[in-house]
């Protein structure tokens, strides 16, 4: 005699009670399950078109925009820094000790000059994909929309086949249901999800950096607009020129190479790499929830009975 007995009603039975449709009684007994479904697909795409789908293109839009303005900002910065490194290597200072010459002060600045440039075209490239991923966004906003119908007509189709024909169809519907949810949402989710870590994670290395790479600008500004103000003959003084002049150069610069490759991490993780990794995790958490579980048979022993 057996006292426990197994919980009724579980949630796994009561979903699959709830999509054969028993509670579809005055509809043939074809129909029911199909119509099940297109009914509870019609109140998840309902749900998600009007309510879960505004805030997440509301969220991915800002995020979008503050990182275009961003990287638009990062991007002029950067072309001020590279003007003004490239005026203090073009300049040079002409002294004669016999034979004449020229000495250049500027030409420790070419690493750190090559290193702007290279952080350049970083910039440029992080420009490119934020406009790929608006253009996407685009693009799933309306086809993911509009991949709804298919899957429901894949339903109707459904309930006019026979057995292995209505398998088919269901399998498409799903399919097509889940592409139709993921385009719809994934990528403004994305942009949401990738605000968040930016904002908690890589932001305040980003306002150091970025201060620090504006300071570094106008300090050699300044340095430039303090040596054209002197009189000539401390311009053209050899020893004050690289004593005074080049030392306010290289202080000034002494830093900005830390804070230019932490702006290229910054950069490259918040607009290349987290929006790809986290598509792929909602993919995969998406095919995770829709790949049904299938529980292994436990083969039972056979035992002969001997009476």
């Amino acid at each position: 005699m057996h006292d426990d007995a197994e919980p009724a009603g579980g949630i796994d039975d009561r979903l699959a009670t709830l999509v054969r449709g028993d509670w579809l009684p005055f509809l043939p007994s074809r129909f029911r399950e199909p119509a099940a479904r297109a009914v509870i697909q019609v109140a998840i795409a309902a749900i998600v078109l009007l309510t879960i789908a505004p805030l997440a293109d509301t969220k991915g839009d800002a995020w979008m925009e503050a990182s275009f303005a961003r990287t638009l900002a990062a991007l002029a910065a950067t072309r001020g820094l590279d003007s003004a490194i490239s005026l203090a290597q073009s300049s040079e200072v002409s002294f004669s000790f016999g034979p004449g010459g020229s000495l250049g002060i500027g030409q420790a600045l070419d690493p750190i000059n090559d290193l702007v440039e290279q952080y350049g075209a970083l910039l440029l490239t992080s420009t490119t994909a934020l406009g790929v991923q608006r253009l996407g966004m685009q693009i799933a906003r309306t086809l993911g929309s509009w991949l709804f119908l298919p899957a429901l007509a894949a339903l109707g189709l459904s309930a006019l086949c026979g057995p292995g024909g209505r398998r088919s169809l269901v399998s498409w519907n799903k399919r097509l249901f889940s592409l139709a949810l993921f385009a719809r949402l994934a990528l403004p989710a994305a942009g949401w999800i990738d605000s968040l870590v930016a904002d908690t994670f890589l932001e305040p290395s980003y306002q150091q950096a970025s201060a620090a790479v504006a300071a570094t600008t106008e300090k050699i500004e300044r340095a430039e607009a303090d040596d054209s103000g002197r009189p000539w003959y401390e311009r053209y003084n050899p020893v004050d020129a690289i004593g005074d002049r080049a030392q306010k150069l290289y202080e000034s610069l002494a830093a900005v190479g830390e804070s230019i490759v932490n702006l290229a991490i910054y950069f490259t993780i918040s607009t290349i790499l987290l929006p790809l990794g986290t598509l792929w995790l909602l993919s995969r958490l998406m095919g995770m929830f829709l790949t049904p579980q299938v529980e292994p048979t436990q083969a039972i022993p056979s035992t002969s009975r001997i009476e």
